[in-house]
Formats: C-alpha cells, sequence, structure tokens
C-alpha cells in the first residue's frame, strides 16, 4: 500500500511537471513573435521618456544638496565667474611674485635703514616700478635716495633741492607723466630717476659720470668732496644688493608660524 501510495502521489507531480514544461515551451515559442511589438513598444517608451527629461533653455535644474531649483541662466553666470575668478588668480600670482622678489626686498632694505613701516611701503612700489621703466637698477636708485635725503620725502637741501631724490625745482614737469610737486613721493620718484637716467644718456652708460652730472659736480664747488659722491653710491648699492638679494633667496615665510 505505500508503494502504490507513493507511485499514485509522484504521477500527479510528473503532470504537474509536463503542464509547466508546456506552458513554458509555449511563451518560449511566442517571443520572436512579439519581439517586433515589444522592439517598438520600447522604442516609442524610450522616446517619450526621453522627451520628457530634455530641459528646454529656461528650464530649472535640480540641485539635490540644497532641494531648490537652480536655473540654467545661473548656472552659465556662474560659470563665467569662476572663468574670471581664475583669471583673477592668475593676476594675483603674478602680483604676489612681483612683490615678493622686486618690491618686499626693497621695502626691508628701506626699513632696516630706518624708515618706518609704513614710508617703506610707500616708497618701495613706485622708487622699484620708476626704476625699471627707466632701466636703472634699483639697488642705485636707493642708493641715490638714501644718500641724498636718507629716505625723508619732505627734505629740502640748502640749494633747494627738494624731497626723496632731492631733485632741483628746474626738473619739475620737464617729463610727461611725472606730476611737478616734488615733495611728492610718486613725482619726485619719478622725476629723479627721469633725470638720473637722463645722465646716464649722456655719460654713454658711464655710471661715474652719470652720478657726478646727477650731483651737480662739475668743479666742487656746489657740494664740498662732491667728487667722492659716485664711490659712495657705489658702495652702497653694493651692500644694498647684497641684501636685496638674500632676502630674494630667503624661503617665504608661512603664515600661522
Amino acid at each position: 500500500m505505500a508503494l502504490f501510495r507513493r507511485r499514485s502521489d509522484a504521477a500527479p507531480r510528473r503532470h504537474s511537471l509536463l503542464d509547466e514544461a508546456e506552458r513554458l515551451l509555449k511563451r518560449v515559442r511566442m517571443i520572436p513573435l512579439a519581439a517586433p511589438v515589444l522592439l517598438l513598444a520600447g522604442w516609442g517608451l524610450g522616446k517619450v521618456t526621453t522627451r520628457a527629461l530634455e530641459l528646454p533653455a529656461t528650464a530649472a535644474v535640480r540641485d539635490p544638496t540644497h532641494a531648490r531649483e537652480v536655473p540654467r541662466v545661473q548656472i552659465e553666470a556662474l560659470t563665467r565667474s569662476m572663468g574670471a575668478i581664475r583669471v583673477d588668480g592668475e593676476k594675483t600670482v603674478r602680483y604676489v611674485n612681483l612683490y615678493r622678489n622686486h618690491i618686499m626686498p626693497v621695502e626691508q632694505v628701506l626699513r632696516r635703514r630706518g624708515l618706518t613701516r609704513w614710508a617703506a611701503r610707500q616708497v618701495a612700489w613706485p622708487l622699484v616700478q620708476h626704476a625699471q621703466r627707466k632701466g636703472l637698477d634699483p639697488a642705485t636708485v636707493v642708493s641715490v635716495m638714501l644718500v641724498e635725503s636718507e629716505g625723508n620725502p619732505h627734505a629740502t637741501s640748502a640749494v633747494g633741492a627738494r624731497g626723496l631724490m632731492q631733485v632741483m625745482p628746474l626738473w619739475a614737469g620737464q617729463w610727461g607723466g611725472c606730476g611737478r610737486n616734488l615733495y611728492s613721493i610718486d613725482d619726485n620718484l619719478c622725476t629723479g630717476t627721469n633725470v638720473l637716467a637722463w645722465y646716464m644718456d649722456r655719460a654713454d652708460g658711464n655710471e661715474h659720470r652719470a652720478l657726478l652730472g646727477y650731483n651737480g659736480c662739475r668743479d666742487g664747488t656746489n657740494t664740498p668732496d662732491c667728487h667722492r659722491y659716485p664711490a659712495r653710491i657705489e658702495r652702497l648699492r653694493q651692500e644694498i644688493g647684497r641684501e636685496i638679494e638674500a632676502i630674494r633667496l630667503r624661503p617665504p615665510r608661512i603664515l600661522g608660524r
């Protein structure tokens, strides 16, 4: 009886398996017939989905971080702003390099020689700027300025020379782009570097003769011991040149340390 029951139980299972296999075979046979329909339906659904997902020019883009809509025009404006920031960043890098390699060394040299932080900063930038425009060594211009006025923009000599580079009033307004106020830091440095460059041209690049001319040293009557003036400038220029180079080579200081 047990064997009979097992056989009788197995028969329905076989019929069930056969029925399932037959249904599966029918489904497989239908796939080739249904494939074109499914393909067309999928393509149409894809086009509908694509059109639904396309954004018009004024559509908003969802920002998942802040859960708000950002108009595309704002994204384009942000892109332009980022480009401008990059350009400004490059300008800033050039500005920092210019200051680090040319302005700051002169500023520190002036501070070591008694100028206040404010005065050194006010003098260093136009001094380097005007010296380079006229093809002069900034160390030479610094030396002339220190010997002439010790960095005092309000200095006046017994013969009427004025300002940082002790420029005579007759030179005021002789060069375009230079103001006439010889007690102004910028006007004085602009005029003074032009005068020194003018004497350099007349002396065919001979700095000794150019410095004699700048000092007004012809027969020694205007300035006592004026013939020693070029050597004095040269000694100071070499010293300042070494200081400037040492400052340039010094590793930059890291802020916050």
